[in-house]
């Protein structure tokens, strides 16, 4: 499995990881997937009522969860949730106990969701991916957290463009309202020539109610 990522999208999340420095921020994954791989082309941030910490955050799950049915909708089912993302500032890319209990969460209610960290500070920022699976056993449900290869691609000037979601200030936590997918025809004809997976347009798989 390959995790295609949007430099568009790596450069959003270091804005946003950098903005609320040295506190944790994060957001939700948009885009497709592709037999075993996924293409993140859009994401959203944590949302207006989120709070934020040095070592985690809480996002504003009824806010994103709006994001997510509207981005499905606007795109006639090509965007959809992927999994989330959130930073580690002045860390490493690593899993904490909390980020594989909440993976584990994810994971009980959409099939193989992805976690992605950027970790760093400043302008310097680096992502690592997860795939989560819940395995079966007779006495309980366990994570299996796999991890991804990530590649950085740069998207063709046809494909949406995103108002950044980042927040300049802490008090502010007000993320901008992300633009709605434009321009469809252009951007499957560009997917078609750019050597990326086509999306399988399938029933919304966002079921985190």
């Amino acid at each position: 499995m390959i995790v295609w990522l949007s430099s568009r999208v790596m450069h959003s999340m270091a804005e946003c990881a950098r903005d609320l420095s040295p506190l944790e921020n994060g957001g939700i994954l948009l885009g497709w997937r592709s037999g075993e791989d996924r293409i993140i082309v859009d994401l959203r941030g944590p949302g207006p009522l989120a709070l934020h910490g040095r070592h985690c955050f809480l996002p504003d799950h009824k806010w994103q969860v709006a994001e997510i049915n509207h981005a499905f909708e606007a795109s006639g089912g090509d965007l959809d949730y992927l999994g989330d993302w959130h930073s580690h500032p002045y860390g490493v890319a690593e899993m904490s106990c909390l980020d594989s209990a909440t993976l584990l969460q994810i994971a009980r209610r959409v099939s193989e969701p992805l976690m992605l960290i950027v970790a760093g500070s400043g302008t310097d920022w680096s992502p690592r991916c997860w795939k989560g699976q819940v395995v079966r056993s007779l006495l309980r449900r366990r994570l299996l957290a796999t991890p991804q290869e990530l590649k950085i691609f740069d998207p063709s000037s046809v494909w949406p463009r995103r108002i950044a979601v980042s927040s300049t200030s802490l008090k502010a936590q007000a993320d901008r309202q992300c633009a709605a997918v434009a321009a469809l025809p252009q951007f499957r004809a560009h997917r078609r020539h750019s050597g990326l997976p086509e999306p399988i347009v399938q029933e919304h798989t966002w079921h985190r109610r």
